[in-house]
């Protein structure tokens, strides 16, 4: 009769410490900001298909996460963009001062071979989208002005090319490259805006991991934003140009 009651309380054990396990799983699986790469790469060993899979299903969780903030810095952009397109018609004289201080500045790039104006725009994108992500600790305020200045020269600039060459030729330009770039930008700066967020919860006493959202978030710029960054300034190089040969 003990040894059943051993046996019984032995198998109890083990479905307890089961559930429990189970338990403990499904709560790792919720925090994409654990899972985007802070697993060491070494625990398993997966055939190249799983692995792509994987790097898909961690992009996809990781966006779920930080999509409010991505909303937020696209909304900031297309507000100052549009702010900027009607001071510049209202006030032409500024407009073209900065229209001049921007050509100058550009002049010395446009006269490099192309391969070398395709990784000065690359390098130049890749920097400010880092910086954005990296201010971003100062209670998130910095990625948002750095936002909302380009998008204001952004609308500066495009309705001075309008008046020029005309509405279809600034959609024509912007579209092929900035259907890739506009969106990294905007990660990295709603992955900054995320992290300032998480800097003022912890100085009000609320309990944060900002270390591992750090990680996760480089981690997320450098496997995706850098390399569709560099896809975005190799089609402002070399493929908008034939597009607007064609007007």
């Amino acid at each position: 009769m003990e040894k059943e009651e051993d046996y019984y309380l032995r198998e109890r054990n083990g479905e307890e410490r089961a559930e429990t396990s189970e338990g403990e799983g499904e709560e790792k699986i919720d925090s994409p900001v654990e899972n985007f790469g802070l697993t060491d790469s070494r625990e398993t060993k997966s055939r190249p298909g799983e692995r792509t899979n994987s790097k898909i299903s961690e992009f996809t969780s990781y966006l779920n996460f930080i999509w409010p903030y991505f909303l937020i810095m696209a909304g900031v952009f297309f507000v100052a963009l549009l702010a900027g397109y009607n001071s510049s018609a209202n006030f032409p004289h500024m407009a073209d001062e900065l229209m001049k201080s921007f050509s100058n500045r550009l002049e010395p790039l446009l006269a490099m071979p192309p391969i070398v104006i395709m990784f000065g725009i690359f390098l130049n994108n890749a920097f400010l989208s880092l910086l954005f992500l990296i201010l971003g600790l100062a209670f998130g305020v910095l990625p948002v002005l750095f936002v909302a200045f380009n998008g204001y020269i952004v609308g500066v600039i495009s309705h001075l090319v309008a008046q020029e060459k005309g509405l279809l030729f600034i959609i024509l330009a912007l579209l092929p490259h900035g259907i890739l770039e506009l969106p990294m930008v905007f990660l990295s700066a709603g992955i900054g805006l995320r992290l300032g967020l998480q800097v003022f919860s912890a100085l009000i006493g609320r309990h944060t991991e900002i270390k591992k959202e750090f990680k996760g978030g480089m981690r997320f710029y450098f496997r995706w934003i850098v390399p569709l960054l560099f896809v975005a300034a190799v089609v402002e190089t070399f493929i908008t140009p034939l597009i607007l040969n064609f007007l």
